[in-house]
């Protein structure tokens, strides 16, 4: 979990705990409960829609740009730096110390329904089942056709646009859930509630913001503070403040 704050527009204050999340994890902090939830929401997957078959990988709440969640394919080593240096160099070589990752982004729980964001996370796990268990493994997670294929079998039809029609494959492709699929009847059976969400502050700029203004005549436009006086030469006539 990343505590503190980051560098830009927002930073990662607090996670929104109502009264009765809380008193449901009393016996527990936060951390343990979120992460025990989220272990046991791909546990339930794994084995409802994957026949179990998928390695157990780091699971992380991680912010990032534009993205509902991620999947890296053998981001860990269990071992020495020198043991991680060695896979690294050796890309092909098979280790049971390599481990993957799939990770969520809490700041896009706000707004969304719990089955929404196990969609997400059921996208991320089919990334890592072709990754592990496909039959031509990509050099990284990529939205080709064996991916698609698989999305749809266990109830998530692929789309670019996350709605009917948008395209199957491609660079970014989201998806939408399947109305009675595998993934629908397995997500009513799970009990795990991502009921928290990232709360994003919004820092206030430094500095008076710009003011445009326009000449009548040429319909020119120059920016500055919201104190200047300015004439436009061509027209001989003043700028307007808009």
């Amino acid at each position: 979990m990343i505590e503190g704050t980051r560098e830009g527009a927002f930073y990662f204050a607090t996670m929104i705990c109502p009264y009765h999340f809380l008193e449901r994890i009393s016996a527990m902090t936060i951390t343990t409960k979120t992460y025990t939830d989220f272990n046991a929401a791909f546990d339930h997957f794994n084995k409802e829609l994957f026949d179990g078959v998928l390695p157990q990988p780091l699971l992380t709440l991680v912010p990032h740009k534009n993205a509902y969640g991620y999947m890296r394919h053998e981001a860990f080593h269990l071992g020495t730096k020198q043991g991680a240096k060695r896979v690294l160099k050796k890309a092909t070589e098979k280790t049971d110390n390599v481990i993957h990752e799939v990770a969520l982004n809490p700041f896009t729980f706000t707004g969304r329904t719990p089955e929404q964001i196990m969609g997400t996370l059921v996208h991320e796990m089919v990334h890592l089942w072709q990754m592990v268990h496909g039959a031509n493994k990509p050099k990284k997670p990529t939205h080709n056709r064996e991916w698609a294929d698989k999305m749809k079998s266990v109830g998530l039809h692929p789309s670019s646009t996350g709605t009917p029609g948008g395209r199957e494959t491609g660079r970014r492709v989201t998806h939408y859930i399947i109305e009675g699929g595998p993934f629908t009847k397995a997500a009513k059976r799970c009990n795990i509630k991502f009921d928290f969400a990232g709360l994003l502050i919004q820092k206030e700029k430094k500095g008076s913001k710009r003011t445009k203004y326009t000449c009548p005549g040429c319909e020119k436009n120059a920016y500055g503070t919201d104190d200047l006086n300015l004439t436009c030469t061509d027209c001989e006539v003043p700028f307007e403040r808009n």
